[in-house]
């Protein structure tokens, strides 16, 4: 029997961060450990290239970035690829990605059931969407994202309460046909290391400087921490974006500048030293818990997460981290402190956590739940 010919298609931006990386491990593992061979359709305009994979650059309608916004505030699909269908006929699997947002999902679909492959979805969406995407998609978009919904063998979810967003939104009806993997976590980059000891207490927030990552949340928190007497804590602030100068200002008009370092984006094995180096991490995401907190765990570091969606499938009760209330800056300063003052609960949620990424969210672990979805 010859290799299994799988086609993933993901146009969209490959900034390479933690989650795209961690999804490029997990299919050289299935390239290395199974007879399989991958193809990524990726735009023309991103330069990638990975190893193990075979990389076919696809032209489509170049947006420009004020229609991008008006597009996604609509609900309206975007990334559409003319020639798309024609070049995935010969690949036994087609694996494609939220057809609600983007147009060449829905065109990947319709080359499935064309040429009579089997069609793969994944999606880690946790929100509805915006005003107007929640009404002006429910009528126009979904009726055409259910059909993609409906053929595929399986749809593959990083998190339960995307499954359950699905559900909600009648694009799915059968949780047979749905895989829940998590977020895939290198355990062998990310593991507990000796680094250089700190003088300070540091808080580590990593993801990029955007508002709905809630950097900002995290360094109100720090100002409370500070006001209580806690004046050797530092944040470390991982990542870039446009929010960075607000960020600074945010940090100088609250008077605790000296107190947060901003470190930029960062790779694989300077991340892993990084959260070596903290003594606890915080993640504010509004939407959704991300690979950041796996990570976290897998260094064995203690973890407050702001409650948002998916966070119980990674830390199910305070055994493996703490959760603070959605938005609330005092809450999420106590449960820092909470772990500053008690090291026995903090050396436990990390032990703890590093146990439970390693059994569930590994590499490996993840990459036999997306074989599953390409084979059963």
């Amino acid at each position: 029997m010859g290799k299994l010919k799988v086609a993933i298609v993901m146009p969209t931006q490959f900034d390479m961060h933690s989650s795209l990386t961690n999804f490029v491990k997990t299919y050289q593992y299935l390239i290395k450990n199974k007879n399989i061979e991958v193809t990524l359709f990726t735009d023309e305009k991103n330069n990638v290239e990975f190893e193990g994979f075979k990389v076919e650059k696809i032209k489509g309608i170049d947006y420009k970035t004020i229609l991008e916004k008006i597009l996604f505030l609509l609900g309206i699909p975007r990334y559409f690829y003319p020639k798309l269908a024609e070049k995935l006929k010969d690949f036994n699997v087609i694996n494609a990605n939220n057809p609600e947002f983007y147009a060449y999902s829905y065109q990947s679909y319709k080359a499935a059931k064309k040429y009579n492959k089997r069609f793969i979805l994944r999606t880690s969406q946790t929100v509805e969407g915006f005003f107007l995407y929640k009404f002006l998609t429910k009528f126009f978009v979904n009726p055409f994202v259910k059909k993609a919904y409906d053929y595929a063998v399986f749809t593959i979810f990083t998190n339960p309460e995307a499954e359950e967003r699905c559900i909600k939104l009648g694009l799915i009806e059968d949780k047979k046909k749905s895989i829940i993997t998590g977020h895939a976590t290198d355990t062998e980059c990310f593991k507990p290391m000796k680094v250089e000891k700190q003088r300070n207490k540091v808080i580590l927030s990593v993801g990029g400087l955007y508002k709905i990552k809630g950097h900002h949340l995290i360094i109100q928190a720090l100002k409370k921490i500070t006001d209580k007497g806690y004046k050797d804590v530092e944040l470390w602030i991982v990542g870039k974006g446009y929010y960075e100068n607000y960020l600074k200002n945010l940090a100088e008009e609250l008077g605790i500048e000296e107190n947060v370092k901003f470190l930029g984006a960062k790779g694989h094995e300077e991340l892993a030293k990084l959260y070596n180096m903290s003594d606890i991490f915080v993640l504010a995401n509004y939407q959704e818990i991300t690979p950041a907190v796996n990570e976290a765990l897998a260094c064995e570091k203690p973890v407050v997460a702001m409650e948002c969606g998916g966070y119980k499938f990674v830390i199910p009760d305070e055994n493996y981290g703490l959760i603070s209330k959605k938005l609330d800056v005092d809450d999420m300063a106590e449960k820092i402190i909470d772990l500053i003052e008690d090291k026995n609960l903090a050396e436990r949620i990390g032990k703890n956590g590093r146990k439970r990424i390693v059994e569930n969210f590994s590499i490996e672990k993840v990459a036999e739940k997306v074989y599953r979805a390409f084979t059963e």
